[in-house]
């Protein structure tokens, strides 16, 4: 008794094609899987760029007011969550937020109803106050602050309106003249 199969000449190799096929298959799908979570990633780290870049505005925002409120000296710009990374001033990787501040613009002025000391001596008025800040992620190599020409990683500008209430002089005297510091 012969125990052999007999096949045809044309089913030879098919196997091999078959699985050769099936291979090419689940390698483009592993490719596209990469490139997809690739992008991800790239999505990702661009978003919290972003996210830095408008809480870095904001804390500008914040800085303006208080040195309105300190000093009236505002318009300037800090240099906020610098990290470095490497050893010795010309192999430094700096990543840091450049924070620009305008001038806090007292827009409006008008007579407070809410201060009881309006009725005594001193007038008390409600003062509406206008200021913008802008911040930029910046990187560069080197030690100290960065340069002008930094690579701007990401930027976000942020507009805003505060109210004073009650305010007095000498923030509020500023507003007869309406001068842009």
């Amino acid at each position: 008794m012969n125990s052999h199969r007999t096949h045809s000449r044309n089913e030879e190799g098919s196997a091999y094609i078959i699985t050769l096929l099936a291979l090419v298959v689940l390698t483009i799908l592993a490719l596209a899987l990469a490139l997809v979570t690739q992008t991800e990633v790239k999505v990702g780290s661009n978003e919290r760029t972003a996210n830095r870049s408008f809480y870095a505005a904001d804390s500008g925002l914040a800085l303006a007011m208080a040195e309105y409120d300190a000093a009236f000296d505002t318009g300037k710009t800090v240099l906020l969550n610098k990290t470095s990374v490497g050893a010795g001033d010309s192999l430094t990787a700096n990543v840091a937020d450049r924070v620009t501040f305008s001038a806090v613009v007292p827009i409006n002025r008008t007579f407070s109803n809410l201060s009881m000391a309006n009725y005594g001596k001193q007038a008390f008025y409600r003062v509406d106050l206008s200021v913008n800040a802008s911040a930029q992620r910046v990187a560069w190599n080197g030690g100290g602050d960065p340069p002008a020409d930094a690579t701007v990683l990401g930027q976000k500008t942020v507009n805003a309106m505060f109210m004073r209430d009650p305010s007095s002089s000498p923030q509020t005297d500023a507003i007869s003249s309406f001068k842009v510091h």
